[in-house]
C-alpha cells in the first residue's frame, strides 16, 4: 500500500488505559491513559507517515482517544475533529464494573454480545451503539472523498462499526478486538478489511 493513495479510511483503537490494565469497563466514564498508553500514542504519532498521510482526523471526545488523536495530529501539523458519536459503547449502571462482576451478574458481556437490543439500566445495547457510529462514519467519509481519513475511538464501538460493515451482523463484533493504538483500514465500498491490528510502531 502506497502512503500517497487518496481516499482511505482508517481506524485506531486509544492507547492503553488503567481501565484496560484492570480489566474494568469503562464505557463512557473519562479513564486516564497510563504511561506506557501516552508511550503508545507517542509511537503511533511519529510511526503514522510510513503508513500513510493523513488529510483530517476525527476523534472521540473522551481523554484516551483525544490524548492519542493529538499525537497523530502533531506529526501531520492538523487540527483534530471532535465528534461524540465514536465514543465507547455506555453502560450506564454498570460503568466501572471489572469484567469479571459483569459474569457474576448474570453474564452481562456476553448478553451485550447476543442480544443487539439488550442494555444496561441508562446504558446502551449494540443497535443504539450501531446507529450512532455508522451513521458518524458514513458521514465523515461522504465529507471527505478523495481524502486520508483517521477516525479514533473505542473497542467496542470500532468493532461494532467493523462487524456492521464487513459481515453486515453486528453479534459478531467480537472477533474484531483489537490491541492499545492498533490502527485498521476498512473499504466502505467494497466491504473489506485492508489491514487490521496493526502494532508495527510497537515492535520497534
Amino acid at each position: 500500500m502506497t502512503a500517497d493513495t487518496t481516499g482511505r479510511l482508517c481506524f485506531v483503537r486509544h492507547g492503553q488505559t488503567f481501565a484496560n490494565i484492570n480489566k474494568v469497563w469503562h464505557g463512557q466514564t473519562d479513564t486516564e491513559l497510563t504511561e506506557e498508553g501516552h508511550e503508545q500514542a507517542r509511537r503511533l504519532g511519529a510511526y503514522f507517515p510510513r503508513y500513510l498521510h493523513a488529510d483530517v482526523i476525527y476523534t472521540s471526545p473522551l481523554q484516551r482517544a483525544r490524548i492519542t488523536a493529538e499525537a497523530i495530529a502533531r506529526t501531520f501539523k492538523l487540527e483534530v475533529n471532535f465528534d461524540p458519536r465514536l465514543m465507547e459503547m455506555d453502560l450506564g449502571d454498570w460503568e466501572g464494573k471489572t469484567f469479571a462482576e459483569l459474569i457474576e451478574a448474570g453474564n452481562i458481556v456476553q448478553k451485550l454480545i447476543d442480544d443487539p437490543d439488550f442494555a444496561t439500566p441508562n446504558g446502551e445495547s449494540q443497535n443504539i451503539v450501531k446507529q450512532r457510529i455508522v451513521t458518524a462514519v458514513d458521514e465523515i467519509s461522504a465529507k471527505h472523498p478523495n481524502e486520508n481519513v483517521i477516525i479514533v475511538a473505542h473497542g467496542v464501538t470500532i468493532s461494532i462499526a467493523f462487524a456492521h460493515y464487513i459481515d453486515d451482523d453486528t453479534k459478531l463484533w467480537p472477533k474484531y478486538g483489537k490491541s492499545n493504538t492498533a490502527f485498521s483500514e476498512i473499504c466502505l465500498q467494497t466491504k473489506q478489511l485492508l489491514s487490521f491490528n496493526k502494532i508495527d510502531h510497537l515492535k520497534e
